[in-house]
């Protein structure tokens, strides 16, 4: 099976469901917004009308309070409704644009001419209250035509309320049965896009394309790791994973090796570089060891310098030491491990030595090392100096390829001192770094 064929297929059929459940999607957010807006339509004409009731209502108490007590408020009350406030004139014009039918703009029509109509009836009485006529402005606001105009307003604003509230609730139902039936269609498409994944996830991919590229991830990891793995079995694995497998196995080999030579060749002209600057023993031995650190994991060390024309050496840098001053500031060709790899001129190295052998400490915590290395720095013919490494992990190939080829480097930036640096001093040495320590 061609991967690029089955991806062409299934992305189309993917693709497919995906722009229909857009497509429903954007159409059920259309029936919601639609839904919303008739609800706040509803809303909006309820409260027009209880606006439109409430200005008139306002108007006959103000009128009817003024003829009675002949308080001026009162009639302040009821002009400040009529041309200021306008309630009844603004209800009326939220209302006409809610956008009524004919019936509803005739009957909002008829209460407003009655309410307009019983403004001339209110003013008389007002004029006749304020020339002390109250009987007769009394009559104007209390009598029973008083009433049946009062009738001609509500009678038709109630009338206009209960429509709204029929046409408006009917659309809403609309609404929402038309938003519900195309969430429906948003869910059963939505189900078949996971039914398509599924299907693809579980049946497809992981049968032609999955567990092969898993087992030649495993592969992969294997080789990276220094092991031998088993000859690959991809199985029923596409086209393209089992090309992919002939490629990695060929370019396997190249790549470690030149990521290894790239990874050393750069770390040697770097430090290189910086030993060449140096001129004194001590700054040479906390520089290497500083650069040596991060790229060996290094948890502590020791830097010893041989005296010349002597057969002892003297401490001329430490790195990480919890105590410097429990190392040994001389060491006698033969004393302990950094005297017998001076003596023989060749390296030693310890591996899961001894927990009290070799502590690591830091402010966090401490452990034992996992690896020392005591190392001879020099030629075949003059031994220069001798550095003791300590390190929590085991050094990778590479690692260890870096470390050989940096000691002639070292050797080289030890030669080239000036001779009267080489004897030791008679301060006590400074060490490198006091954050963490180890001893041997």
């Amino acid at each position: 099976m061609r991967i690029r064929a089955a991806n062409a297929l299934i992305t189309a059929f993917y693709l497919t469901l995906a722009v229909a459940s857009g497509m429903a999607l954007r159409r059920f957010d259309q029936e919601r917004l639609e839904e919303t807006v008739a609800y706040s339509s509803r809303i909006r004409a309820t409260d027009q009308v209880a606006r439109f009731l409430a200005g008139s209502k306002q108007l006959t108490s103000s009128v009817q309070s003024y003829a009675a007590t002949g308080d001026p408020a009162f009639a302040q009350a009821y002009w400040r409704e009529v041309e200021v406030t306008r309630s009844r004139d603004r209800a009326a014009e939220d209302l006409a644009a809610l956008g009524l039918t004919p019936a509803e703009e005739a009957l909002i029509r008829q209460a407003k001419a009655n309410s307009d109509a019983l403004i001339a009836v209110e003013s008389r009485a007002i004029d006749a209250a304020r020339g002390g006529d109250q009987p007769r402005a009394l009559g104007l606001v209390f009598g029973p035509a008083y009433q049946r105009a009062l009738r001609g307003i509500y009678g038709p604003s109630h009338q206009l309320q209960q429509q709204l509230q029929r046409r408006l609730q009917a659309v809403l139902e609309q609404n929402r049965r038309s938003a519900a039936r195309w969430w429906r269609l948003c869910l059963a498409l939505a189900l078949l896009n996971l039914l398509l994944v599924v299907v693809v996830l579980v049946a497809v991919y992981p049968h032609f394309l999955g567990r092969p590229l898993l087992r030649l991830n495993q592969r992969v990891l294997a080789l990276l790791a220094g092991g031998q793995p088993a000859p690959l079995d991809l199985g029923h694995a596409a086209t393209e994973v089992r090309e992919l497998a002939a490629s990695l196995e060929a370019y396997q080999a190249m790549a470690d090796q030149m990521g290894r030579d790239q990874w050393a060749k750069a770390q040697q002209v770097r430090i290189t570089a910086a030993l060449q600057r140096l001129h004194d023993p001590a700054a040479l031995a906390r520089c290497f060891l500083g650069e040596l650190a991060p790229l060996l994991d290094l948890a502590s060390a020791t830097f010893y310098l041989r005296d010349p024309g002597a057969e002892h050496l003297h401490l001329v840098g430490s790195y990480a030491l919890a105590d410097p001053a429990t190392v040994p500031q001389r060491i006698q060709f033969g004393e302990g491990l950094v005297g017998e790899v001076a003596r023989q001129g060749q390296p030693i190295q310890l591996e899961n030595p001894p927990s009290r052998y070799l502590a690591i400490v830091s402010g966090t915590g401490a452990a034992p090392a996992a690896l020392v290395l005591v190392l001879p720095v020099g030629s075949s013919e003059q031994l220069l100096a001798v550095i003791e490494l300590a390190v929590l992990h085991p050094l990778a190939p590479h690692q260890h390829h870096l470390l050989t080829d940096l000691l002639p480097l070292l050797a080289l930036a030890l030669e080239a001192l000036p001779p009267a640096t080489l004897h030791p001093p008679q301060p006590q040495m400074a060490t490198t770094t006091t954050s963490t320590a180890a001893s041997s």
